[in-house]
């Protein structure tokens, strides 16, 4: 049952692919929507649309950077060899040199809008079909809080944008603030979550939940004072208990169960992309973190037939703030490197691979560039033998977990009443004492600071596409770190698009671009 949605979502990629590059077709025929929806399959193989799009979540030339590779946990230097210049995208990115033509920028712009386009047409269909079946209405709620995610993850990024619910309105729409688009957001959650079912299951996996929804919903009140300037930790903190007091969802015992393989039966993740390396393959829809991250002679340690490209490497920053008795500092290959049978991997005669925390640069020449194999490389997410070049991995993209729940009220909790209460405790050291597999090296009330906190949100949730949020929160985004320098309050949203504005004239560009 849980392959479902990754079949239905290879189908709908595959047709979807053919039907966006042949744009001549003559059409002999036509069936009308009410017509062709006849029974709960044929509806629910069109909300499939709706999930498809979220496979982009994690396409590098979009979504799947724009968290990441600004947020101080990832660096994607120049190299030796003149690897990874692509016209300075990501040193841009990573230096915070935001500008509206960044196609990465672009990209995650057409991630959300796509996704809101695509959900408004199939609410619109599913809304307009006279086929009628129980859970026709959960439905529609369904389709209403995946479409919120996609202006979740806008808000995020752009603050303030078009709000569009109208498939039928042809017109333009116009640019809302970002604490109308907070609003918007709330009011779909609060609105819709309780007809969808509570939890996780065989057969819903991969779907949005009640948890899932109320997950959401804490993260937007968790980032309020943020996004809008009010604060709402009480309701972070409610939202938070909803789903902890389902009852359903457990931390892993082994941390790095969540991103297996075959991951499908954690008990801790919340909401995930699903990918197969059959049915949901492709360099673009794919994920293909080992491509991003591994020098192509890893493939001789765990057994790629895959080409590999050596880029993504974690900061020397985040690895050093690992305790070495912390098991999650495994998320990182480092050292002198060997094949599956332990012979060296030689980059030259004298020169074996060796992942190092240190990185040269960020972009220079001569003795300074950067070296192949600076860097560690992220293997938080288990790796299968003989994946193929243009083939995914088989792991399903984590979103959100119980893990974040817990840290989401901790931090709500600490906020509010300005100290590390026994509470906050409790809950953070639940997480922490995974890590060290005991409580020795749990937190107390003195030990917990804010700075502690945030470097420990860090660890847990390395390259989960969490830092971003969390750095604005704690006022940590404009600082200066490795080769990037501080910023202004500006950088804190992305610039929207040119090509957005080109055709929007209404829209005004954020502040400072």
């Amino acid at each position: 049952m849980k392959n479902n949605i990754k079949i239905v979502i290879g189908i709908l990629a595959a047709s979807m692919a053919f039907s966006c590059t042949k744009l001549d077709e003559k059409v002999y025929s036509s069936v009308a929507a009410a017509n062709f929806f006849r029974n709960e399959q044929e509806v629910m193989l069109n909300v499939g649309r709706t999930y498809s799009q979220l496979r982009q979540i994690m396409n590098r030339w979009g979504a799947g950077s724009m968290s990441l590779v600004t947020s101080g946990e990832c660096i994607i230097p120049f190299r030796e060899t003149n690897l990874w210049w692509d016209n300075g995208t990501w040193i841009d990115l990573y230096k915070h040199n935001f500008n509206s033509n960044n196609p990465a920028i672009g990209g995650g712009w057409s991630f959300c809008f796509d996704g809101i386009s695509i959900c408004n047409q199939v609410l619109y269909q599913v809304q307009s079909s006279p086929v009628q079946f129980a859970k026709k209405e959960s439905i529609i709620s369904e389709i209403k809080i995946l479409r919120a995610f996609y202006y979740y993850k806008a808000i995020d990024w752009f603050g303030n944008i078009p709000i569009t619910t109208d498939f039928k309105d042809t017109k333009i729409p116009p640019q809302k603030t970002r604490a109308e688009v907070f609003q918007f957001i709330e009011k779909e959650i609060n609105e819709n979550a309780a007809k969808l079912d509570p939890f996780t299951t065989a057969e819903n996996y991969g779907r949005v939940t009640q948890a899932m929804a109320y997950t959401m919903l804490a993260k937007l009140y968790l980032n309020a004072n943020a996004w809008t300037g009010v604060a709402k930790w009480d309701e972070a903190a409610k939202a938070a208990e909803a789903v902890i007091s389902m009852g359903h969802y457990t931390l892993s015992p082994d941390y790095f169960s969540n991103f297996a393989v075959q991951n499908e039966s954690s008990n801790e993740n919340i909401f995930v992309v699903p990918y197969d390396k059959v049915n949901t393959g492709g360099w673009d829809d794919g994920l293909i973190l080992h491509c991003w991250s591994l020098h192509f002679l890893s493939s001789q340690t765990f057994g790629f037939i895959a080409f590999t490209w050596d880029g993504y490497a974690g900061t020397e920053s985040l690895y050093n703030s690992y305790d070495k008795k912390d098991k999650r500092i495994n998320t990182w290959l480092e050292g002198p490197q060997v094949t599956a049978s332990g012979e060296p991997l030689m980059l030259a005669p004298g020169r074996q691979l060796t992942y190092r925390p240190h990185v040269k640069s960020l972009y220079n020449l001569g003795a300074d560039v950067a070296l192949l194999d600076d860097g560690v490389r992220f293997k938080k997410y288990e790796f299968e033998k003989t994946l193929k070049d243009g083939e995914s991995m088989s792991n399903d993209w984590v979103e959100f977990r119980y893990a974040d729940v817990l840290m989401i009220k901790a931090e709500a909790l600490m906020r509010k009443n300005g100290a590390a209460t026994a509470e906050v405790l409790a809950l953070v050291n639940q997480v922490r004492s995974r890590a060290y597999g005991g409580s020795t090296n749990d937190y107390t009330a003195s030990t917990l600071t804010t700075d502690e906190f945030l470097a420990e949100l860090g660890r847990e949730f390395a390259w989960e596409n969490h830092r971003r949020q969390d750095l604005i929160r704690f006022n940590k985004w404009n600082n200066a770190w490795f080769e990037k320098p501080a910023g202004d309050d500006h950088l804190k949203l992305f610039p929207i698009p040119n090509w957005v504005l080109d055709v929007s004239p209404q829209l005004k560009q954020n502040s400072g671009y």
